[in-house]
């Protein structure tokens, strides 16, 4: 009914029956009457009162679900979330969530849903029903759900909010009482925001050191499939990039020199395999110490730029650089236009045959 309606509405907004009426030009009186069905507004207040909540007359004349069948309800929600869409109205998902209060299901997309609606629209009504949604999941979590989303990140979605809200005493909180894993960055941002200069610091460098070395891993990773299927010029252009980064952050040359090795490597292959002029960086290869550089796990140290602390091997594989182009060779036919350049290149680099 829709005294029942109004009464949520306003209480949800925090809204007195006082400054209700004082907003809509009536009573507190005539409010009161509304909200216990004794009488209804008048049309043009509807129009006035379907503005001020978001929503429709239609829902506040007794249109209370625009879909009847709660599963069908989920699939909106993740679809509208998929499809960056924001086609569900808040009051739905509340009605919805207040009538299936056991639904893990309902309770995890709606708080997907609101947390993108809020980002739309910076609505903090959004923000406080998708905190309550995704307490309800938690409390109804089971080790059966971990196929839609794990309990840590349940946790981890709490501290994002929180976070969103400025609560950074909150999301630091609750990321050690529940032991989160994965939540260095909102750790540091929170650090940063309550102005723990010396901990964001900490936490924010070793995640500028993790996200390094998973952007060398990964571009070690890509050269070495680009040189085995021929994308020679690709491989090129990657190993330069990847060099240009490393040497961007580099403050140590002792401790990089065995990262860039199979960069190096690499470089002077390829410069040859396009018959480009390879001497100096086949100079600068033989200058480091073949032997102690020859694997790409680096037993040096040293330290990263804003990095506190010791560093470890960014660069971390068991693949030896010369099996590498020994395996690249292999699989390269003899009648290939490419063959005899990698034979000679390797001849140059390691010494020897390949054979041997």
């Amino acid at each position: 009914m829709i005294g029942e309606k109004l009464y949520n509405l306003r209480r949800d907004k925090k809204i007195s029956q006082e400054e209700f009426a004082y907003i809509l030009k009536t009573s507190r009186q005539a409010v009161s009457k509304w909200e216990r069905n004794e009488s209804n507004p008048d049309i043009e207040k509807l129009v006035e009162i379907a503005k001020l909540f978001n929503v429709s007359i239609d829902y506040l004349l007794g249109h209370e679900i625009h879909c009847t069948n709660v599963d069908k309800f989920i699939d909106e929600l993740r679809d509208s979330f998929i499809n960056n869409k924001l086609s569900i109205n808040i009051n739905d998902i509340r009605l919805w969530c207040s009538k299936y209060p056991n639904n893990f299901k309902l309770h995890t997309y709606s708080t997907d849903y609101l947390y993108f609606a809020y980002l739309d629209n910076h609505n903090e009504e959004y923000l406080d029903l998708a905190l309550s949604c995704l307490n309800k999941s938690i409390a109804l979590f089971t080790p059966e759900y971990n196929e839609i989303i794990s309990l840590n990140n349940l946790y981890k979605a709490v501290s994002e909010i929180y976070l969103t809200q400025q609560k950074y005493e909150l999301a630091k909180e609750n990321i050690k009482k529940n032991n989160i894993s994965g939540c260095e960055l909102i750790l540091a941002k929170c650090d940063l925001s309550l102005k723990n200069n010396d901990l964001a610091l900490e936490t924010a460098s070793e995640i500028y050191l993790e996200s390094t070395s998973n952007i060398i891993n990964a571009s070690y990773i890509q050269v070495i499939a680009l040189l085995r299927n021929k994308k020679i010029k690709e491989a090129y252009d990657l190993v330069n990039w990847t060099m240009s980064f490393i040497n961007s952050i580099k403050n140590n040359d002792e401790f990089f020199e065995g990262i860039l090795y199979p960069f190096i490597t690499f470089k002077a292959l390829t410069e040859k395999l396009l018959n480009i002029d390879n001497i100096e960086t086949m100079k600068i290869l033989k200058s480091i110490n073949a032997n102690t550089m020859n694997y790409l796990v680096s037993p040096v140290s040293g330290s990263v730029k804003y990095y506190h602390g010791k560093a470890e091997s960014l660069l971390s594989t068991n693949s030896n650089i010369e099996n590498i182009i020994k395996e690249i060779i292999s699989q390269t036919s003899k009648e290939d236009i490419y063959y005899q350049t990698l034979i000679d290149m390797y001849k140059e680099i390691f010494g020897g045959d390949i054979n041997e």
